[in-house]
């Protein structure tokens, strides 16, 4: 009677076979800043922020409150504490100067950005206000995932309050009109009786996939809502690409 004897794979001695230059080294990377519009304290690094007020108007009518970008509070903000190894010098990148971001990323945020996205919306089911900047994906690829982590403080002034965290993205189309506008969110999260008059760190992970070219040259920020007023204190972003 024949026996099913399984087949051993054969070992193939790669030691000397040199890789294809055509076989790309597929990494992430990432890159953070303080440089929010909204905090002027000038100390990166810090749990202290600079209080924005959620209203009860905003919560009434279910506003995101968004938070903006701008270039001379990243010069301020995001200032490398510490000296081994030797921060980058580049500016106006970040925190890292751009020392661990993806390879053929330039830049992760725009700093300076005002256009249609950053304009508020006060009308209709989905509202959200101003705000300057946006997250630069552009040099992404179909295929990535963004991983953002917004940092910040929250201050109840209403027990039995719930904080809606997100990304207020905008797909657009290879002529730069955006084609839809969402909230990408995360968890929420519910402050209970005794939280009154506290600040709260929180450090929030959001993620997105970049399933076409108008997922690439998506603007995106951060914002939160709420079903009570609040204080917010924005603290700084973390954005990865991961592949």
């Amino acid at each position: 009677m024949a026996q099913n004897i399984p087949s051993v794979p054969p070992v193939i001695d790669t030691s000397n076979v040199a890789l294809s230059e055509d076989i790309a080294v597929v990494t992430g990377g990432y890159e953070y800043t303080a440089g929010f519009s909204d905090r002027s304290d000038g100390t990166a690094g810090t749990l202290l922020g600079t209080n924005v007020a959620y209203t009860q108007e905003q919560a009434d009518t279910g506003t995101w409150l968004r938070f903006g970008l701008d270039a001379t509070k990243q010069a301020e903000n995001d200032a490398p504490y510490w000296t081994d190894p030797e921060p980058s010098s580049a500016q106006g990148l970040g925190l890292f100067g751009g020392a661990y971001m993806p390879p053929g990323f330039t830049k992760m945020f725009d700093f300076t950005e005002n256009s249609t996205y950053n304009a508020a919306v006060q009308t209709g089911d989905f509202r959200y206000t101003a705000a300057t900047g946006r997250l630069d994906f552009s040099q992404a690829k179909v295929g990535d995932l963004a991983a953002c982590r917004f940092d910040f403080n929250i201050v109840p002034q209403v027990a039995n309050t719930t904080i809606e965290v997100g990304l207020i993205w905008a797909t657009r189309a290879a002529n730069g009109n955006i084609t839809f506008t969402f909230p990408l969110t995360a968890q929420p999260i519910f402050y209970g009786t005794g939280t009154v008059g506290k600040a709260f760190l929180n450090r929030v992970p959001i993620t997105a996939y970049f399933a076409s070219n108008e997922d690439v040259r998506a603007f995106a920020l951060p914002a939160i809502k709420a079903d009570n007023p609040v204080l917010v204190q924005p603290l700084a972003i973390l954005s990865t690409i991961r592949r």
